[in-house]
């Protein structure tokens, strides 16, 4: 099975046996109930891979129909209704397909604030840290709530956020949204990166959020 290791198989048999009947799928119920709620982001993060299958970098409509036969070969395809459905609650920018982190951040923080986040920094160099993670709701959420944000942002795992992964950081939150300009990029990290080391690590990052 691809979840071997992350999801439990009775958790999955449980949630794919609950919405064989068309126009029974419930997105947040078969999380919930298959266990990818309680993932780490990692492990989000290689579920999205899983469901990723003509490795794009995204999640589009034709591979979200075929949603359930990722979690148990035999399952049937999400009807029109369905998949259309779970597009529209991840997919936050409205481009029609899912990014990495539209699915991470699923769950976290709450649509609308991450919208109006975003909406308030679409002209180059207007994007503002503080006013940012104020919007969105991470300067609020708890720090395992941060700690997720930070594990989505390092997108090379390596425990740091470097230069290049700063400047990607809106898209995020939206697969669509701009790259932050070499200024933007620069304040961000001199901001952050209270040990001069030119990345920012976990703890930097959570007080970068909270300040």
């Amino acid at each position: 099975m691809a979840f071997a290791g992350m999801l439990s198989d009775e958790d999955v048999q449980a949630a794919v046996q609950a919405c064989q009947a068309p126009g029974t799928f419930d997105f947040k119920s078969f999380f919930a109930q298959a266990g990818l709620t309680s993932l780490s982001e990692a492990d989000r993060k290689r579920v999205f891979i899983v469901l990723d299958q003509d490795k794009s970098g995204y999640i589009e409509e034709e591979e979200l129909k075929l949603f359930l036969q990722n979690f148990s070969p035999g399952a049937r395809e999400l009807t029109v209704a369905e998949t259309k459905a779970l597009m529209a609650a991840v997919d936050k920018d409205g481009d029609g397909r899912i990014g990495m982190g539209e699915m991470a951040f699923s769950g976290v923080l709450n649509d609308a604030d991450v919208k109006a986040a975003l909406d308030g920094c679409t002209a180059a160099d207007s994007f503002d840290y503080k006013k940012f993670f104020m919007t969105c709701g991470l300067a609020s959420k708890s720090s395992d709530d941060v700690k997720k944000a930070f594990t989505i942002i390092d997108q090379d795992n390596s425990g740091f956020i470097e230069e290049d992964e700063l400047k990607l950081f809106l898209q995020n939150f939206s697969a669509g949204a701009r790259a932050l300009t070499d200024k933007e990029t620069k304040a961000f990290l001199s901001a952050g990166d209270s040990d001069g080391d030119g990345k920012i690590g976990a703890d930097e990052f959570a007080a970068l959020v909270k300040a």
